[in-house]
């Protein structure tokens, strides 16, 4: 990804905060409003524009930019080109109840569509502009009314992207210093320019005649909608982001504000970054939205697409932890799903045919992450995501001291018991599964119990297995120390400036025994180096940074090892002995294998 494409959703400024967003009190609306989405559990975001049309070429040339959908800006297109994008714009292969149709065969329950993106043209018949695909395009329909009408034949939420923040076709908004030199860049933070009485009033110009004024249009004249997800809320100020909040709850009650509306702590719910894999949730309710493939935005040379596995795997990830999961579909010009995306669509939906038990409805694991995969829980049932089928044939759950009713293969009709047997005092059990898995992607298995759960949300480390302590997973203690942003190749810890600075794993051993150290980092002579310490209980072992040939160059490095000689809870902590460069490594994670 393009670092300038990666600042849009104000992941690298959002990485050097400390966020510590409390929820608020329970408020009586909010638990009404958003009660459908915590069920809902999975969406699509569909990217359909202008931009669409070029597919991420413009003028037989490829366009330097990872997202598509950023094509006038990167490209760096007059509005009067790009406006001629429009009279091209026929969509001869829209079909509103074919999309929604599609969408809700793969098992999502609600739809995300760009009603207008930051280029500013709006794709529906808006009264407030004419730059919009009614009135300036030879397909001359309403995509979100036709839209609206087919969410509603098949009961599917139809919720509405607007990017309120930045519109590069407005004189007065962010975005466009090609047409408009004195606007504000595209990547000017709001410090540089809040303070600047013109700029901050012609801003303000764009927000009453067009921002406000559409949204109210989208909320008014399309019937109910599910979100209004806003996007780059770090370019308006506090007060803006507070208008749009109540403008929408104004105008519908029931409909749902994403955190992107401003910062941390606004809307009804917290969002991801872009493609973020890694997240530490601040809020209960929360969302990751990723990509098919790199761009939202359809683009032809983006071949770089996502495998049914990884989808799924990221999808019970995030499911797991509490969060709702949207994947992202770019239609092409035309108006259609390209065969790639139906593809992985239908193999999604395939499995959440099977499956859709353990995702709709449920909440996050109560037993944390495990080596072989994830949990979610609905009611007195857990259901076990199993990513990696045990070699020895049985699969080790932690600590369920209820209790158990059975444990079945959710995709057996007939729900034939599997053998289960507890094997130590903390309640550990083991189940004997069948020699391979019955699902390519990710097997999953129910398991019902009795009573009130008493189970721990513990890292557990097991004898047959690669146990990995991810950064993301731990706790940060000093003033420096920061998570990156969580993306692809960014799920690590930097600015490790000062040896008081450390990570640490509360975790509990479930199988004694001498477990190999393995630590993956990155380090980049001259800036880092130094010696560090790992200590568990009261074993410690010390090794010396190694550089990697970039501090982004992750390396597995054996620093020693450490002996468990009882099944315990511990507490595993590195930290500095000392500091050489300007930072000790970027550390992604310690792996722990017994010997």
């Amino acid at each position: 990804m393009s670092t300038k494409d990666d600042l849009m959703d104000n992941a690298e400024a959002d990485s050097r905060k400390f966020i510590h967003v409390q929820d608020a009190p329970l408020d009586a609306e909010h638990e009404q409003r958003i009660a459908w989405w915590r069920e809902a559990k999975v969406g699509v975001f569909i990217h359909w524009g202008l931009y669409s049309l070029p597919g991420g070429i413009w003028k037989g040339e490829t366009v330097n930019a990872a997202y598509a959908e950023h094509l006038q800006l990167r490209a760096q297109i007059p509005i009067q080109e790009y406006e001629q994008i429009a009279r091209q714009f026929h969509a001869v292969q829209f079909d509103a109840q074919q999309w929604v149709h599609t969408v809700k065969a793969a098992g999502f329950h609600y739809m995300i569509f760009t009603a207008k993106h930051h280029d500013g043209f709006a794709m529906y018949d808006s009264a407030v502009s004419d730059y919009n695909i009614v009135k300036a395009t030879p397909f001359g329909r309403d995509p979100v009314a036709e839209l609206a009408d087919a969410c509603r034949k098949e009961e599917l939420a139809l919720c509405l992207y607007y990017s309120h923040a930045m519109d590069w076709h407005h004189p007065d908004s962010q975005g466009n210093t090609l047409d408009f030199p004195d606007n504000i860049g595209a990547y000017d933070p709001l410090e540089s320019w809040v303070k600047d009485s013109d700029k901050s009033a012609r801003y303000e110009r764009y927000l009453e005649e067009k921002a406000y004024p559409q949204v109210t249009e989208l909320l008014t004249e399309y019937g109910p909608v599910g979100i209004t997800w806003f996007d780059c809320g770090h370019k308006v100020t506090d007060e803006q982001g507070t208008h749009f909040v109540d403008l929408v709850h104004g105008l519908q009650a029931g409909c749902l504000v994403n955190r992107r509306v401003r910062r941390e702590g606004f809307g009804d719910y917290e969002n991801t970054g872009d493609n973020q894999l890694h997240i530490r949730a601040p809020r209960r309710d929360w969302e990751s939205i990723a990509t098919l493939n790199h761009s939202w935005g359809y683009n032809q040379t983006d071949h770089h697409w996502r495998s049914p596995q990884d989808i799924v795997h990221d999808m019970t990830n995030v499911v797991s932890m509490g969060g709702n999961y949207v994947i992202n579909i770019g239609p092409t010009g035309e108006g259609a799903f390209d065969p790639k995306s139906l593809e992985l669509l239908a193999e999604i939906g395939s499995w959440l045919k099977q499956n859709g038990e353990s995702i709709y409805g449920t909440v996050k694991s109560p037993i944390g992450k495990m080596p072989w995969g994830r949990c979610t829980r609905k009611g007195n049932t857990l259901f076990l995501h199993v990513w990696e089928w045990p070699a020895q044939g049985e699969l080790i759950v932690p600590r369920i001291r209820n209790p158990i009713h059975y444990a079945y293969l959710l995709a057996d009709a007939h729900k034939d018991p599997l053998p289960l047997r507890q094997i130590n005092a903390f309640g550990d059990m083991a189940i004997q599964l069948p020699q391979n898995p019955i699902d390519p992607y990710c097997t999953v298995i129910a398991l019902e119990f009795e009573g009130e759960l008493d189970a721990k949300t513990c890292q557990v480390v097991f004898g047959g297995a690669s146990n990995r302590l991810s950064v993301f997973d731990g706790e940060l203690q000093g003033t420096t120390l920061r998570f990156d942003t969580g993306k692809k190749g960014r799920d690590n810890v930097r600015d490790w400036h000062k040896v008081e600075d450390y990570v640490q794993w509360n975790f509990r051993v479930a199988s004694r025994g001498t477990y190999k150290v393995l630590v993956v980092y990155g380090a980049n002579e001259p800036s880092a180096g130094g010696s560090f310490v790992i200590s568990a209980g009261q074993e410690r072992i010390t090794a010396a940074v190694e550089f990697t040939g970039g501090e982004y160059e992750f390396k597995e490095h054996a620093a020693g090892q450490l002996l468990f000689a009882d099944e315990a809870e511990l507490v595993l902590t590195i930290r500095p002995e000392k500091i050489n460069g300007d930072v000790l490594m970027n550390l992604k994670e310690i792996i722990l294998i017994r010997l």
